[in-house]
């Protein structure tokens, strides 16, 4: 129902015909062979940005042919599926490298010949709203993402080449709001630090006051 109506060229698919799911582990902390490695082990932590390749834990290749932790290949879509920012905020981000994943990830390998990653990465930004109301608490309190849920969602599929001209669209489109956003956050810290250099100042006497008034103030 949320979906409404779409192109009549498009498809409409669920994310289960799309993506091949692949969970996540964590590799046992007690044997250090297992951690301090090259590959990338990604967490929530990890999930600040659109695109990753890096981690703040590295685990070894012993870790996982020795554990439940999987290899996820570069141009998968990664999301966050438990965890207490699920309360505001469902992260994703695509791979640009082989990844590994924890238990509170998944990982979505797209069909590349249905499905361009960033699109569904995109897609999947736009639709936080939808995914937030598919969050459920458990036992401990904690937010999940239940996947039967999300597996079955309906979402809007165009052709592979229209896919990438809404991407070149988006990434152009946002390169030029992040810049005004970041100007935006430049204006704002130099009028932050003016406010307390102002402050400092009058408050330590390096501000002649004398023969001030307020303004609409009348003076004998």
């Amino acid at each position: 129902e949320w979906l409404g109506e779409v192109p009549e060229h498009w498809g409409v698919s669920q994310p289960r015909y799309l993506c091949r799911f692949v969970g996540g582990g964590t590799p046992s902390k007690d044997n250090l062979a297992f951690w301090n490695g090259d590959l990338p082990w990604v967490s929530p932590k990890d999930m600040k940005q659109d695109l990753v390749s890096d981690s703040i834990d590295k685990i070894t290749e012993e870790a996982v042919l020795a554990s439940s932790v999987n290899l996820i290949p570069s141009g998968s879509v990664l999301m966050v599926v438990r965890g207490m920012i699920l309360i505001h905020s469902v992260p994703v981000a695509l791979t640009t490298r082989t990844v590994t994943i924890n238990q509170d990830m998944k990982a979505m390998v797209v069909d590349r010949h249905r499905l361009n990653g960033t699109f569904w990465l995109r897609h999947l930004q736009g639709v936080k709203n939808v995914l937030l109301d598919l969050t459920e608490s458990s036992a401990h309190g904690t937010k999940c993402l239940r996947s039967e849920g999300f597996e079955k969602l309906s979402v809007p599929i165009p052709p592979l080449d229209e896919q990438l001209h809404i991407v070149n669209y988006l990434t152009s489109t946002l390169e030029r709001i992040d810049k005004t956003h970041d100007k935006a956050n430049k204006l704002i810290h130099l009028a932050e630090e003016r406010r307390t250099a102002l402050i400092s100042a009058a408050v330590t006497g390096k501000i002649d006051l004398r023969g001030w008034t307020q303004p609409g103030e009348v003076t004998a």
